[in-house]
């Protein structure tokens, strides 16, 4: 049942046209206190990339539920990375991570992000946008701030990780 339902929710994102399934960028995210974080560390594990803003509020919520998510399915093989790729994150992210977060949050330049999110020069994306990465280490969906997914966030998160989890 569920690789059903993966299954109709991958070809429900490709008649949308989102890249995925793909492989995870190679991508290194420096964080805050100047360490850094390489994305691909994490293969052997259910992830979420999420994106972010460090001036958006629907941004600083969704951090706060993948936080709680984080404490709960850790144990289990999940990880969280947050990714600020604001204009001014770098200078930004010491402020927004004060917020308790139970994960590392780092951030991204324009083009890096360009290439984690597989985004063409002329794409628009809102934020947060959630990926979705399998412990293979390919992102199987990815849903930005507009879609649907958000209007029942952290239900919807949860079934992902949940399904990711028992792969």
């Amino acid at each position: 049942m569920i690789r059903f339902v993966l299954a109709f929710v991958c070809l429900l994102m490709s008649l949308q046209g989102a890249s995925t399934p793909r492989p995870l960028a190679d991508v290194t995210v420096p964080m805050a206190d100047g360490k850094k974080v390489r994305l691909t560390q994490y293969r052997g594990k259910a992830m979420v990339v999420a994106l972010v803003s460090t001036t958006c509020d629907h941004c600083i919520a969704s951090l706060q539920v993948l936080s709680k998510l984080q404490k709960e399915y850790g144990p289990r093989g999940f990880q969280a990375i947050g990714v600020a790729a604001n204009d001014d994150a770098q200078a930004s992210l010491a402020g927004f991570i004060r917020l308790q977060i139970s994960f590392p949050v780092g951030y991204l330049d324009q083009n890096t992000t360009m290439q984690l999110c597989d985004f063409k020069p002329d794409d628009h994306p809102y934020v947060p946008m959630y990926m979705f990465v399998d412990k293979k280490g390919t992102v199987r969906f990815q849903y930005a701030g507009k879609d649907d997914f958000f209007k029942a966030e952290e239900k919807n998160t949860r079934i992902l990780i949940e399904a990711l989890l028992k792969e």
